[in-house]
């Protein structure tokens, strides 16, 4: 059977559709699927989509996404996951041959229609309605990249209380509410003025700005640990004990390498990060920075609570989820 993947990163977009797909790719290969990915990525993104045993193209700019689109159908079946599916989009997938369509941006839900949708996050934040037939949604579902999963330990991190711990404040790829450099001087005064035996380290990602890369590496100093632009988190998340994030797809990272995440509810990102505080999964800290920093704090004094969560989002997220996608993927054409 053909299946087309439809995708695309880089710039506001991030690369969690990317990195979505590129878990899904093996399982589907693994079914015996033909698989074509159509990827709108710079060059510099190809590690983060490319699989041996599929074909990938990257092109440079949408219209170029489309026209590869379009020589690609019809197909068996059509996965869309992009930022900016619409309806229009929707009615011409269907329209040029594609048997069955599988929606896995879940911000598209109530703007593009397909056979499936499949959520990856606890719940189902969107609020415009449902234009999916179908809609599967939950933790279990979400994909993490093949080389993280092979730094999956056999059980999660148990912290003790008052033993050392590394915490990673790794607040995605561009940290939009620019919260990384506030959140780790509170850190950083409060773990001195209290003597705490917590030892620090924070992401610069690829999307920030240069000159703020530049300030911050002129601030902090060398009790703090700066993982500069680093192309994979995973041997960075591996190497800490808890792990502190917006509640995207970094934490889910932590939940399969068994590290207890701590989540910011900035913003846009505030419903999943309450979400995964209502199941156990994550502690929700506060929005503000030195709050936060209290809080985190606080968990890592007394951690049998990011303990238990730790073990809970352990067996949740891991290597069965892209399997259990690339099951709902195909099995109507099985």
């Amino acid at each position: 059977m053909r299946v087309v993947i439809w995708t695309g990163g880089g710039g506001d977009a991030g690369i969690g559709h990317l990195t979505r797909c590129q878990a899904l790719v093996p399982a589907l290969l693994r079914r015996g699927a033909d698989v074509q990915v159509i990827a709108q990525a710079d060059v510099s993104l190809r590690s983060f989509i490319e699989l041996e045993g599929a074909d990938v193209q990257l092109v440079p700019d949408a219209d170029a996404a489309l026209s590869a689109l379009k020589r690609t159908l019809p197909a068996d079946l059509l996965v869309a996951d992009r930022p900016d599916l619409t309806q229009a989009d929707s009615e011409a997938h269907y329209g040029a041959g594609a048997g069955r369509v599988v929606l896995l941006a879940s911000s598209r839900i109530g703007h593009y229609s397909s056979d499936l949708a499949i959520v990856d996050d606890p719940v189902l934040t969107e609020t415009d309605p449902p234009l999916a037939r179908r809609i599967e949604v939950g933790a279990h579902l979400h994909m993490v990249r093949p080389e993280v999963l092979a730094l999956r330990p056999v059980a999660p991190v148990v912290l003790e209380a008052g033993k050392t711990s590394k915490l990673l404040i790794a607040l995605s790829g561009s940290d939009p509410g620019g919260l990384t450099e506030s959140l780790l001087a509170a850190l950083h005064r409060d773990i001195n003025a209290r003597g705490l035996p917590v030892h620090l380290s924070a992401v610069i990602g690829a999307g920030w700005e240069a000159q703020r890369r530049t300030n911050l590496l002129e601030l902090v100093d060398e009790a703090i640990e700066i993982i500069d632009q680093p192309a994979s988190l995973a041997g960075a998340i591996a190497a800490t004990d808890a792990v502190v994030t917006l509640g995207g797809r970094t934490t889910y990272e932590a939940f399969a390498l068994g590290r207890p995440a701590l989540c910011v509810p900035w913003d846009t990102t505030a419903d999943y990060v309450f979400a995964l505080d209502r199941q156990n999964l994550a502690l929700a800290v506060d929005s503000s920075p030195e709050t936060a920093a209290q809080a985190i704090l606080a968990a890592l004094d007394s951690p049998a609570d990011i303990n238990a969560r730790a073990a809970r989002a352990f067996d949740i997220v891991g290597a069965e989820a892209a399997d259990r996608v690339a099951a709902l993927c195909l099995e109507e054409l099985l």
